[in-house]
């Protein structure tokens, strides 16, 4: 796992796992609704005058929140992966966005909404192309505008944290270990540098199906071992949050996810993310 200023975008394959880790960074603007927003990417633009925050995104917004004329608030569905919309699928999520005439721009879940909805499942998507991201790309196209650095991120459900890091598991159906026996979990650990403050999860279940008979959890998620802290249903993708207390979860500790099927027919793909930091 590697870790670069600022915003870090490289990848390593450590455990058979994929990370990507990012350093937070914290938006000055008065404006923003920090008391709404939870994970937020971000950047500033040039080219943003009165006439462009005006009418640019008119007809980019699924609908808009009450503003003023120094900013804009409004809302976009993403799909998460290739497939079309399926509300039994939890295949879309909101993203909130925020234009400041002065050229700031976010995108942002919810305080409520769990991290993890930032996970971008579409074919040859990599952990760093969080759907964020995407979303912000799309704004400055439609705004015809010019980023002036790099984007960045910022919890604000998790102020004190100042770092995160994503991680890619997964668990392929009818696995089987060298002697041929089944295999129905999968296990990892992550280093996390600072106090865990926040655990979320996106998993994609492979083969599940909420039409047939089996309605229960067909994945458990585990962490330090202990009760289940989540699973995933029979929806193709399931989302959950997970806060710690601190005391427990605190500075240099190697925290152990594992991933267990109750059904070897099904499949199951991961992306946890660690929002941590002193």
């Amino acid at each position: 796992m590697q870790t670069e200023n600022v915003f870090a975008r490289s990848l390593a394959a450590v455990c058979a796992a994929a990370f990507l880790s990012i350093l937070f960074a914290l938006p000055a603007q008065a404006a923003f609704p920090q008391d709404q927003a939870g994970i937020a990417a971000y950047v500033k633009l040039t080219g943003v005058n009165q006439t462009s925050f005006d009418t640019a995104l008119d007809d980019f917004f699924d609908s808009t929140e009450p503003s003023d004329n120094t900013c804009m608030i409004g809302v976009k569905g993403y799909l998460v992966d290739d497939q079309p919309y399926d509300p039994y699928a939890y295949n879309k999520i909101d993203v909130h966005f925020y234009l400041g005439v002065d050229g700031w721009l976010a995108a942002y879940l919810l305080k409520d909404d769990p991290a993890a909805k930032i996970v971008n499942w579409r074919p040859g998507a990599e952990l760093k192309n969080t759907l964020l991201e995407v979303a912000l790309e799309d704004a400055i196209a439609k705004l015809g505008a010019a980023p002036t650095g790099e984007i960045k991120y910022h919890d604000f459900s998790a102020p004190a944290s100042s770092k995160m890091t994503l991680a890619k598991e997964s668990s392929p159906a009818n696995d089987q270990d060298s002697e041929g026996n089944p295999v129905n979990h999968n296990e990892f650990s992550a280093m996390m540098k600072g106090t865990l403050s926040r655990f979320s999860w996106s998993v994609e279940g492979v083969g599940t199906s909420c039409s047939g008979y089996y309605w229960g959890s067909a994945i458990d998620l585990f962490i330090e071992g202990g009760d289940p802290i989540g699973g995933a249903g029979c929806s193709r993708f399931t989302y959950g949050d997970y806060v710690y207390a601190p005391e427990k979860f605190n500075d240099q500790k190697s925290h152990i996810v594992r991933m267990s099927k109750n059904q070897g027919d099904k499949g199951a793909n991961g992306v946890f993310v660690f929002i941590y930091g002193n």
